[in-house]
């Protein structure tokens, strides 16, 4: 099983993979699966501070494989209970040999057992720094929301990105199943619920609270033409056809084939009839019919969703924020032709990183000036208990 896991840390921590992704695709018993899925959330969520013990007994930094086995191993022994820490160590160690680290065994040996007999450290960093390790959350990161936000605020993120958060969700009314509201008190479902086929059949749709909200700020009405661009996974898709009743339209693209296939099987599922999804490229697609409101959940940094996408703060790097810009642009400057005079455009993402949200927006408007910014607003991660989300409306005038 731990190779299972190694593998599945390596091509998210090297290959930008996801790791809900990769361990969907695991084909184990259930008690198999639900190990291998702690190992790999729980060296996510905690690298930075289980790399802060190992390199507080190493010398230099471990090569590739043998930091993700001591990773691991760090990990598990800290962190779980499961075997005894001496059963730990053996276990790492065969790891290692059976990945050919057969010269690292020693090393490998020494370093976990010292890990497991020095117990959780105290980090005896500053500030930020301090935050960063104890939290995992990326010094780059902690120093962009302080910048932008406040110091207070960039740390009350990296402790609530650590903690459980409620699931959200929301009855589909277009398959409608009575049993269905029964799993859920102001919003927020009962777990419950995934011993049944409720979530599997769409009848509750599980999605955070402020994505909802995202849809929710639409002003849509039964027979109205809506397009949702880069609409995969589709929940919010499937939002927008409950709000239209079945009625009307919604068109949803999005570039990738796997996602739109996600978003395809959803709306089947969900007994969504009026939505046409489809593979476009949102900067160049074409559309011959204008729309009565449209939505952009434009690709982004993420940075409001790293409390339960773990692999996301170590696969987005500062240097990536400024093509995800020029890309959002460009979405931007295709899309909104297609909005009808006075229809709106809701465009949203799901980071706090200002200058894909404002910053995007007042560009954007400074060389658009049949358009107005009607509404505008951050959703607080912290005070929703839900994702960071950024959300504006602007109104076609001409």
């Amino acid at each position: 099983m731990r190779d299972k896991g190694y593998d599945i840390l390596k091509s998210v921590l090297y290959d930008k993979k996801h790791a809900h992704v990769l361990l969907r695709e695991l084909e184990l018993s259930k008690r198999e699966h639900a190990f291998v899925s702690r190992i790999v959330y729980g060296v996510l969520q905690n690298k930075i501070y289980l790399e802060y013990h190992i390199s507080t007994y190493t010398k230099k930094k471990p090569d590739k494989k043998s930091e993700i086995v001591l990773l691991m191993g760090a990990y598990e022994g800290l962190f779980m209970d499961s075997i005894p820490d001496y059963a730990v160590v053996n276990e790492y160690v065969n790891l290692g040999k059976k990945l050919g680290l057969k010269h690292q065994t020693g090393f490998i040996n020494v370093v976990i057992k010292k890990i497991l007999q020095g117990g959780l450290l105290e980090v005896n960093k500053e500030k930020l720094e301090k935050v960063s390790i104890e939290t995992s959350v990326p010094i780059w990161i902690l120093k962009l929301l302080k910048a932008q936000y406040s110091e207070s605020f960039a740390i009350d993120y990296a402790y609530y990105s650590r903690e459980i958060k409620p699931i959200y969700g929301w009855v589909n009314r277009l398959k409608f199943d009575p049993s269905a509201k029964s799993y859920l008190n102001d919003g927020v479902v009962n777990r419950d619920v995934f011993r049944t086929s409720l979530i599997k059949d769409a009848h509750l749709i599980i999605q955070d609270i402020n994505s909802q909200s995202v849809v929710d700020l639409m002003e849509i009405e039964k027979g109205m033409r809506v397009l949702d661009c880069c609409c995969a996974p589709g929940t919010k898709t499937l939002r927008i056809a409950n709000r239209l009743d079945n009625s009307g339209e919604v068109v949803g693209i999005d570039i990738a084939p796997t996602r739109i296939k996600l978003t395809q099987d959803l709306m089947k599922r969900a007994g969504v009839e009026n939505a046409e999804i489809m593979q476009a490229d949102a900067t160049d697609v074409v559309f011959n019919n204008l729309f009565d409101a449209i939505l952009i959940d434009a690709p982004c940094s993420g940075l409001g969703v790293i409390a339960h996408k773990h692999d996301l703060r170590y696969n987005i790097e500062p240097n990536d924020l400024d093509n995800l810009q020029i890309l959002q642009r460009d979405i931007l400057k295709n899309i909104t032709q297609y909005i009808k005079i006075d229809g709106i455009v809701t465009y949203s993402t799901c980071t706090l990183n200002k200058k894909e949200n404002e910053k995007q927006i007042a560009d954007f408007l400074s060389l658009h000036s049949n358009f107005e910014l009607i509404y505008e607003e951050t959703m607080n991660p912290v005070e929703t208990r839900g994702d960071g989300f950024y959300v504006a409306q602007l109104r076609r005038k001409w």
